[in-house]
């Protein structure tokens, strides 16, 4: 019989474990596990999660199309057990000191709406079937369980959204879809992007200077040479961005994403990096900083 491998998770300097490989993979799927952390199996070395590609769920390696990012939805919604209500509201008052380490900012991330849904129908099922327990042997009951599943399923299709493809066409506008757009050499300076989707996206010595970008997707776009003067990046997501040659001065990049990112010849005077990750990324000066460098590029000496 094989011996199932026990892995435990490290980040700034917190480890937790052991989860075995089916946990570790499901947490990595959900977003608790990230690319930026460093996982041990049993008896092993630590190493970034990207040196073990093997834990990575299949359909978070597919190409980025609008089918395959639906399908990494639901199996994420299929993958999550949590009940639609907030646990703490569940339970007993905190202690003071636990209260003091929660004041501040809320640090959970935001959920698609679909998302939200499905855990709620799920919750509703599972109700059900506590109420219908001990019921199951006659046969009516079992028929309205298999009618209510199917109801379930149609519901969940109704309120996924349809599919909406890229436009590589569209003016720059807050929202608009250029995931995986040629848009090299383009002009949108003081552009309004919130909210747009620009993963993939080719936008090499683009103009983007001033333009207004907080929280955008821009995980493994290229921005090579691209002028990103005075940007606002804040919050975004610029994991793996090829930023090589990109003039990036009093860009705002506070608290970004910026694991794995190419700034090898970057300008980056006057740049505000408070907070940001920069873990693993390619500094100006072509070196690598160390895992775990926030708000600066720290190296090995």
């Amino acid at each position: 019989m094989q011996r199932r491998t026990l892995w435990y998770t490290r980040r700034d300097g917190v480890v937790r474990g052991p989860y075995p490989d089916r946990q570790i993979s499901r947490y990595i799927l959900l977003g608790r596990i990230r690319a930026h952390d460093e996982v041990c199996p049993e008896g092993g070395d630590w190493a970034p999660l990207a040196h073990h590609a093997e834990l990575v769920p299949e359909v978070m390696t597919l190409p980025p199309t609008e089918e395959n990012l639906q399908k990494l939805l639901m199996a994420r919604m299929r993958a999550d057990e949590r009940q639609p209500r907030d646990r703490r509201d569940q339970q007993a008052p905190p202690s003071p000191q636990i209260r003091n380490r929660r004041s501040g900012k809320d640090r959970r991330r935001g959920e698609e709406a679909d998302a939200l849904c499905y855990r709620e129908l799920r919750a509703a099922a599972a109700q059900a079937k506590q109420r219908n327990q001990g019921l199951y042997r006659y046969p009516l009951t079992l028929a309205a369980l298999v009618i209510a599943g199917l109801g379930l399923s149609y519901l969940l299709n109704r309120v996924q959204p349809p599919p909406v493809p890229p436009d590589c066409e569209a003016g720059a506008r807050p929202g608009v879809n250029w995931n995986g757009c040629n848009l090299i050499g383009q002009q949108y300076p003081s552009a309004d992007l919130v909210g747009a989707n620009l993963r993939n996206v080719r936008l090499d010595a683009a103009d983007l200077s001033g333009a207004t970008m907080t929280g955008v997707d821009l995980q493994y776009a290229s921005l090579n040479g691209g002028r990103l003067r005075n940007v606002d990046l804040s919050h975004a997501r610029l994991v793996g961005v090829a930023a090589h040659g990109a003039d990036l001065r009093f860009a705002h990049l506070n608290y970004a994403n910026l694991a794995y990112a190419n700034l090898s010849d970057a300008r980056l005077e006057g740049a505000d990096l408070t907070g940001a990750d920069l873990s693993h990324a390619i500094w100006v000066d072509h070196r690598p900083c160390l895992a775990g460098s926030v708000g600066g590029c720290n190296q090995p000496r």
